[in-house]
């Protein structure tokens, strides 16, 4: 894989003669990138992984012993080659200081070039070498650590003194001089998982740029950060360094102050119930355990008016269940209260509305039911008002689905019972649309197009087919005439029968009559009026 090597010098014949030596001395070893000055070597380095950087120092707005000066606050420092024209003592001294590997004059030589690089890039190999046998047994250690600390949050059974143990075996020791802990989550970037991923890193920085022994940060299961913290002092610096560039604002709900290893757990537990209280708050900035631990418990959860709203849905009282829930989720009443009243609200509205809905109507509903899974786990939601719409929603989707399952159903009973009255009164010559659509008490043209969509075709066409179907029972079974089978099928009239007769069938009534050998009664075909 190429390193990545930059060269900062105000002279562009220099920058792309140095590139154009290095290329055939070592080809396809580097990827190349230029700066004129300092400033802009800074936010080269600022936003690529540089493993290299060759450096003039005489240069306008940032010389190159300011910039290398400035590089000893970055994370991942490159390996620094200084280019001059100047063999200045005082340079060569600051060049030591800041660890420069090497310092070539102006004009440069090939060979000399060759040197530095070939000695430059065994260098390298043993740092990373060295590094990579550091890394790995440092993320082992890490590795242990965290999950020693995930197995202590989740085993609520755990005894103190194994909790103690298990701390103290993973170099999590002298606690008793006091510690608090921090669980922080991070509020502005859209996507919980991405926004928690670079606060960590962040965190990360802080820990390490701070040098305090005995701090450490670890994950919960939710991938939010714990953090260790042996001085008060220090939430308010790590908000403030959280603050700095992409996260605009984090929540860290914080533990009460103990100098007990064995209640590591219980101190995660209070900070994550300070963290919950930001779903009422939503705001940046640290809740303390101590300013909500003594809250009173909540009231009775106001389970009949939330079973009212779920008996509501599909009745198209839409602005009534509005209002009903707003009275179970009274904002004001439920900051008075701890936060477990907020979830057992929540946890009620799924039980009692959702869950019935779904176990009803679930397999049809697959869509809102992608809804519901996100509006059914409280914490999914950011903040209160996130969740209130969410639910509000929600109620809106499943009131609409049920009204028109609902109608769906009813017209399929109604419809049932108009298909029974024209099945008993095809035969009258005034039957019509107007007169079936009453019978079933739906609105003339409500019913004219839930007609068509049950039968498939419009209600002329239906009682004509059905008309014919009747007819050629009877000119098939029967000896009735043809004015008689015309008028017991419901037709005005013989010729406007033998007409639509003739349009449906290619023939008329009397040659399918003809057509067909009726064995029982052979003298049924023969003095027939003519009526073609």
């Amino acid at each position: 894989m190429k390193r990545t090597l930059l060269i900062v010098d105000d002279e562009e014949f220099i920058r792309f003669g140095i590139r154009a030596m290095l290329e055939r001395e070592f080809p396809d070893c580097y990827e190349f990138y230029f700066a004129e000055d300092g400033e802009e070597a800074l936010e080269i380095l600022g936003s690529n992984v540089i493993d290299i950087m060759m450096t003039d120092i005489r240069m306008p707005i940032m010389d190159g012993i300011t910039l290398i000066g400035l590089l000893q606050q970055l994370e991942r420092r490159p390996a620094v080659v200084i280019v001059s024209g100047h063999d200045d003592f005082e340079y060569a001294k600051q060049a030591i200081r800041y660890e420069v590997r090497d310092y070539l004059l102006k004009p440069i030589v090939r060979g000399e070039l060759h040197q530095t690089f070939s000695r430059l890039e065994h260098e390298l190999k043993r740092d990373e070498e060295i590094h990579g046998m550091l890394s790995a047994a440092v993320l082992k250690e890490e590795a242990y650590r965290q999950s020693e600390i995930q197995y202590v949050l989740l085993n609520d059974g755990m005894s103190g003194q194994e909790v103690a143990a298990r701390l103290e075996k993973s170099g999590i020791t002298e606690l008793q001089a006091g510690y608090c802990l921090g669980l922080v989550q991070a509020v502005e970037l859209e996507g919980r998982a991405e926004g928690n991923v670079l606060l960590q890193t962040r965190i990360d920085e802080f820990l390490r740029s701070t040098g305090r022994p005995g701090e450490w940060r670890f994950t919960d299961k939710e991938n939010r950060s714990l953090v260790l913290f042996r001085d008060e002092r220090r939430l308010n610096e790590l908000l403030d360094h959280l603050g700095q560039g992409r996260l605009k604002s984090c929540q860290m709900g914080v533990s009460d102050w103990t100098g007990d290893a064995e209640q590591f757990r219980q101190a995660y537990l209070q900070a994550l119930k300070a963290l919950r209280y930001f779903f009422l708050k939503s705001a940046p900035g640290i809740i303390r355990y101590s300013q909500i631990k003594d809250k009173p418990l909540g009231g009775e959860i106001p389970k009949e008016v939330i079973i009212k709203i779920g008996n509501m849905l599909g009745t198209g009282r839409e602005q009534e269940i509005k209002s009903l829930l707003v009275k179970v989720l009274e904002y004001p009443k439920i900051l008075r209260y701890d936060i477990s009243y907020m979830e057992e609200i929540s946890k009620a509205i799924n039980e009692l509305i959702f869950d019935r809905v779904f176990f009803v109507y679930g397999e049809e509903a697959v869509e809102i039911l992608k809804l519901y899974r996100q509006i059914g786990s409280l914490y999914q939601s950011p903040n209160f008002h996130s969740y209130y719409h969410g639910v509000e929603n929600l109620l809106e989707r499943l009131n609409d689905f049920i009204r028109e399952v609902k109608s769906t159903h009813l017209n399929q009973k109604e419809m049932r019972a108009a298909m029974d009255f024209i099945d008993s009164n095809y035969e009258r010559m005034d039957l019509n649309l107007a007169m079936v659509s009453n019978h079933v008490s739906f609105n003339y043209s409500y019913f004219s197009s839930v007609f068509k969509e049950y039968t498939g075709m419009s209600f002329i066409q239906y009682i004509k087919k059905l008309r014919l179907t009747k007819a050629k029972e009877l000119l098939d079974h029967s000896l009735l005439k043809i004015y008689e089978i015309s008028a017991k099928v419901g037709f005005e009239n013989p010729k406007h029968f033998n007409k639509v007769f003739r349009e449906a069938e290619g023939i008329s009534p009397m040659e399918y009559r003809t057509r067909t050998v009726i064995v029982q009664a052979p003298s049924v075909v023969n003095k027939e009026e003519n009526i073609d």
